[in-house]
Order: structure tokens, then C-alpha cells, then sequence
């Protein structure tokens, strides 16, 4: 009834200028002016625009408490002072809090909204909500935080040797410097750190059993928990509940989770599922509430409900949709709003938008030209604006620049592994700013710097490994 009333008035409002503006000259005093033209025109923008451009006092008590950080989702650098944002508020801003209360670090200024400071801990994307007070209204916005860790060390996994290269990591440069290895199972393929980047997770192929191992946060050597088995058979996946102690294990034919105990690290299964056969990879949104199981054989990715409170999936499906010829790898964008996935045959990448209500996929158009052969793995920069691919056939890694309204992919860009060959995984570094490639025939790691303003890469040298790395993961710490 409130807001018929205000139509009622504005329409009315309206009529009566029209009418007086006929017999009256223009007096173009400005927008807010009753006598200038444009004045109706600032009063229908003033409803529907939030940038203050339109803004007019006489307005201002006819539409809600409005308050914008012109972006939802917030990127912050452990032990980085961050440029205070300011958020556009509507009204004068005479109280402001958030739920939960911001990073330890981070201060969020109660008069006025503004957050500042510097981020103590590495994080992963976590929801907040600022709720704002006017003298007589109040809102309420949702944004995300992600701060990310300074990287500390670097981890390789080799499928033949079965070992786990260490190294730590110069974060001022990128570069790595090996520290030594340790033994894992049978045709290690892939990995994973747990949010709280104390422990280390392989699953290993060949011998279907997991390997559990402790991150010293001095010098990041590993220690074995010893190997359990996965649940099922070619634990080919796996990836980490983002903020519980859950690991999600992508066997040859079913879904197997375990979680962890962060007092030892030692790793107990809690439940399996069955999934369908065709393993590849395996995916959960950044804030935990949906699982992404590709069909390899299939051209097709399964969806499942997380349950909120126990981290364990629904077995039930929500969604099948389609995807290229054999779906191998999947990223998610940090601010949960995208994912792409790989398509193997193809040599492409297939985007999708992510309902967060139902965390359902929707298809962003065709999927991007192949401009290179054997496409094998994928990964995002955590700001969410760049996708990078590694061309095992080709020696290249291909770079796209992310929409940032809807997440559509350029046209790629193929960038040359110039001292390695059969680049296979790629990984970006727990701070954003490097990039590493697997090269699986040459059996080193290239490095690379990321120029944060155009994503390209600067190559940086290589590093030796063991033999035929597949996998790399780095790892921060929290004080």
C-alpha cells in the first residue's frame, strides 16, 4: 500500500510539472530543480540507481536506505594493509555492524561503513552481512571475504615415482627451492590442503588408498600419518570441504568422505556414496553447500546438495546438465558465482553460471575455440578474473579474461612452456600472484610471475622434480 501511495504521488507530481514546465521557460539550475526539464527524469533515477549520481534531497525519504560496495565479493592479502573501501550510502550513515564480526585484522568503521585495516589470518571465502542504520531506515548487504595466505610451500606429486616433492617458497619472488621428498602410495594423482593448511591429502590411484601427511609451518616438511584405503577403487580426485575438516574422495564409482581430526590429522571415513562410473575430478563451492562430480565418459557433471551442518552429500542428485567430450577437470571461481570445466576431447572449456540459491549450473554459451590439443588441467586467480589452462600436446598454457558481470570467457591466449614439455598441472599460489606448471615429460616445474593488472605471465625458470609430476599445491600459514 506504502509504495501505490508513493506511485500515486510521484505520478501525480509528475503531471503537474509536465503541465508547468508547458507555460514556464527552462530555468537549467540543475537536475534536482523542479523547474529543469531532467527533474522528473532524477526522480525516477533516484528510485532505481544506487551510484549518487541522481540523488535529490526532496527524494530522499521516498526510497529505501541504500548502501553499495560496488563489488560483493572482497579480496585481502595476509599481512597487506588494505586501501580503506568505501562503501556509496544513500543516507547519512549513523550506525553500521557486521555478522559475523570481520577477519581478525579488518575493522569495519561503525559511523560509517568504511572497511580497513590489515587481515593476521589466510582465509577462505567466507559470507558476511553489513547492516547499515540511517536516522529512521536500515539495510542490509551481503559480501564476501577472501584473504589469501602468503605462500610459504610448494608440493609435487609423481604418478611413477609415487613420491611428494617439498618446497618452499620465496614469496617475494616466487620462485621455489627444493627441500626434499617423501614416499605417498601407488600412482599418485592428485591432492589437496586442508583449509587450515596444517595437512596434506593424496589420493593415490594405483594402490586405492590415501596418503595423509602433517605440514611442518616452519619448514614445511612432511610428515606420513600412513596410507588408508578410499572407500573404493582409483581414488582418481579429491578436494577439501572449504571451512570443515571434511575430504571429498572421487573413486572409480563412488563419492567417499572422511573427515579430520585437527588435533593429529588422522583421517576416518564417515560416509560413501555411489556415483556414476567415468571418475575425473571432483569440485564443492566455496562455501561448502555443493558437490560437482563429472561423468567422464558422459559429457555430463552430476550436482548434489552438501548437507549445512555435517559437510556429508545428499546421494540424490539435483542436476544433470551437459558438458564437452569427456569432462576432465573442474574450477570454481572464488566468489562461488562460475565454474568452468575442461573438456578433454574437445580442447575446451565449458562455462556455467551457479545459482546460489540451488547451486543448479546454467550454461554461458558455446564453449571456447580449442587453440591447442590434449587440454589437461585448469585453474582461476583468486580475484576471479583470470582462467588459465595448461595444452599438454602443445607446450602452451592458454589465459582467459573472465567476464566480470557474468563470467563468459574471452577468447583464450595461448602463452609457450618455453623450458618444459607436456605441461600438465597448474597451479596459482596461495597469495595470487605466481603460477606454477607440472611438466610431465621433462619432469620439472615452471614458474611463473602474474602481472596482476592483464593476468599475463612472466616465466620465471624451473625447478627440478621426480619423475612425471602431475600435481602441484601450495601451502600459508596462520600465526
Amino acid at each position: 500500500m506504502k509504495n501505490q501511495f508513493i506511485l500515486v504521488y510521484l505520478l501525480f507530481s509528475f503531471l503537474i510539472l509536465f503541465l508547468n514546465l508547458q507555460c514556464v521557460p527552462a530555468k537549467l539550475n540543475g537536475t534536482c530543480d523542479p523547474e529543469t526539464p531532467s527533474f522528473a527524469m532524477s526522480a525516477l533515477l533516484e528510485i532505481g540507481f544506487d551510484d549518487g549520481q541522481y540523488l535529490c534531497p526532496l527524494f530522499g525519504g521516498l526510497s529505501n536506505l541504500r548502501l553499495n560496495y560496488s563489488s560483493d565479493y572482497i579480496i585481502v592479502r595476509q599481512n597487506e594493509t588494505l586501501i580503506p573501501i568505501v562503501p556509496f550510502s544513500s543516507e547519512p550513515i549513523v550506525h553500521c555492524e557486521s555478522t559475523p564480526s570481520l577477519p581478525i585484522g579488518l575493522n569495519l568503521d561503525e559511523s560509517n561503513c568504511v572497511i580497513s585495516g590489515t587481515p593476521i589470518y589466510g582465509m577462505n571465502s567466507t559470507k558476511y552481512s553489513i547492516t547499515a542504520n540511517s536516522r529512521t531506515k536500515q539495510t542490509t548487504v551481503p559480501i564476501i571475504i577472501k584473504s589469501l595466505f602468503i605462500p610459504k610451500f610448494a608440493y609435487v606429486v609423481n604418478t611413477t615415482s609415487g613420491l611428494v616433492n617439498s618446497y618452499s617458497v620465496n614469496a617475494s619472488s616466487g620462485l621455489l627451492n627444493a627441500s626434499g621428498f617423501v614416499a605417498a602410495g601407488g600412482g599418485p594423482e592428485s591432492m589437496g590442503i586442508s583449509p587450515s593448511q596444517k595437512y596434506l591429502t593424496v589420493a593415490n590411484r594405483s594402490s586405492n588408498d590415501i596418503t595423509q601427511f602433517t605440514i611442518n609451518q616452519t619448514n614445511g616438511s612432511l610428515t606420513s600419518l600412513g596410507n588408508i584405503p578410499s572407500g573404493g577403487n582409483s581414488p582418481l580426485a579429491m578436494t577439501y570441504h572449504p571451512h570443515k575438516d571434511l575430504v571429498y574422495i572421487r573413486n572409480s564409482d563412488n563419492v567417499s568422505t572422511f573427515v579430520v581430526n585437527q588435533a593429529t590429522g588422522t583421517l576416518a571415513i564417515v560416509n560413501t556414496m555411489p556415483a556414476s562410473p567415468g571418475a575425473s575430478s571432483i569440485a564443492v563451492d566455496p562455501f561448502g553447500n555443493y558437490l560437482y562430480v563429472p561423468r567422464y565418459n558422459e559429457k555430463l557433471v552430476d550436482v548434489f546438495k552438501v548437507d549445512s551442518t555435517t559437510g556429508i552429500p545428499n546421494p540424490n542428485i539435483i542436476q544433470t546438465i551437459g558438458t564437452g567430450t569427456n569432462p576432465r577437470n573442474l574450477e570454481i571461481l572464488a566468489n562461488g558465482k562460475n565454474l568452468y570445466i575442461v573438456n578433454d576431447v574437445d580442447n575446451n572449456i565449458s562455462s556455467y553460471r551457479i545459482n546460489p540459491d540451488n547451486g543448479m549450473l546454467e550454461t554461458l554459451g558455446s564453449a571456447t575455440i580449442a587453440i591447442g590439443v590434449n587440454a589437461r588441467s585448469i585453474s582461476a586467480d583468486p580475484t576471479g578474473r583470470y582462467i588459465y589452462m595448461t595444452y599438454q600436446g602443445s607446450e602452451s598454457i592458454s589465459i582467459y579474461k573472465v567476464d566480470p558481470s557474468k563470467g563468459y570467457l574471452s577468447q583464450g591466449i595461448a602463452y609457450p612452456v618455453n623450458q618444459g614439455n607436456g605441461p600438465t598441472g597448474i597451479s596459482i599460489d596461495s597469495s595470487g600472484k605466481y603460477l606454477y606448471v607440472t611438466n610431465f615429460v621433462t619432469s620439472n616445474v615452471d614458474m611463473f610471475s602474474i602481472n596482476l593488472n592483464d593476468g599475463s605471465l612472466t616465466h620465471n625458470g624451473n625447478v627440478g622434480t621426480s619423475t612425471l609430476p602431475i600435481s602441484i599445491v601450495t601451502a600459508g600459514s596462520n600465526p
